[in-house]
């Protein structure tokens, strides 16, 4: 996730001089706002600069603002939904790493109960194999009464059992709802990207044009063009 958003500024900020996003947003608003001025706009007619094309680049960079806020938003959504689900797996991890470690001790000479809970294993990083662990552990209790009897006498009681499995469904929804922020998160990345690379490139045109057609450096330091002094 966050990858991709790393991913995603370093595309834009090698097309940039190593600017982000909003210092680009900033230039061309800047460049484009004053591009109106009679001193600039005169000149850069010439060269085909019209009002409607100059408001066409204008309008194409309000687009670009506002799918960038819409993929800030939607990253933001995204956050929250990952700092619930690691909340909630640390949560239930730690339940079960105290009743694991709990289960073999007291199973320890129980060969049949250190395999159907999985005793001798360890846990696993997958979430789908750490899933399958927890849901085995507290599964099999269930469906064997008298390993959850015997269990109940360190702490591992039926309440317990089942505050755990319903962790887990509350997880697994948790994690169903990243996805989806996940998916909306990138689609408003794409997005934004795609607005970014109609606009940048009319802008990078525009100014170097301007560098030609304006004679008058403090005119091109209006557009924000940084002239060096003689």
């Amino acid at each position: 996730m966050e990858s991709q958003n790393q991913a995603t500024e370093v595309k834009i900020t090698s097309k940039s001089s190593y600017k982000n996003l909003d210092e680009l947003i900033a230039d061309m608003k800047l460049a484009f706002a004053n591009a109106l001025l009679p001193e600039i706009f005169n000149p850069m007619l010439a060269v085909g600069y019209t009002v409607e094309r100059i408001n066409g680049m204008k309008a194409k960079l309000d687009t670009l603002e506002m799918l960038a806020q819409v993929k800030t938003k939607e990253y933001a959504d995204q956050s929250e939904e990952q700092d619930k689900f690691d909340k909630k797996k640390a949560e239930i991890s730690t339940v079960f790493v105290s009743h694991i470690s709990l289960a073999r001790i007291l199973f320890i000479d129980d060969v049949h109960a250190r395999v159907s809970l999985s005793l001798d294993g360890s846990t696993p990083r997958l979430f789908s194999s750490w899933k399958q662990t927890m849901t085995n552990f507290y599964g099999q209790l269930t469906s064997q009464p008298e390993l959850l009897a015997k269990a109940s006498t360190v702490g591992i009681t039926t309440t317990a059992v089942n505050d755990q499995k319903n962790a887990i469904n509350e997880l697994e929804a948790i994690k169903e709802s990243l996805k989806k922020e996940t998916g909306e998160a990138q689609a408003a990345t794409d997005d934004r990207d795609r607005a970014f690379d109609e606009v940048y490139p009319l802008y990078v045109e525009y100014i170097k044009y301007a560098k030609i057609v304006l004679p008058d450096n403090q005119m091109l330091e209006a557009l924000g063009v940084r002239v060096r002094a003689k």
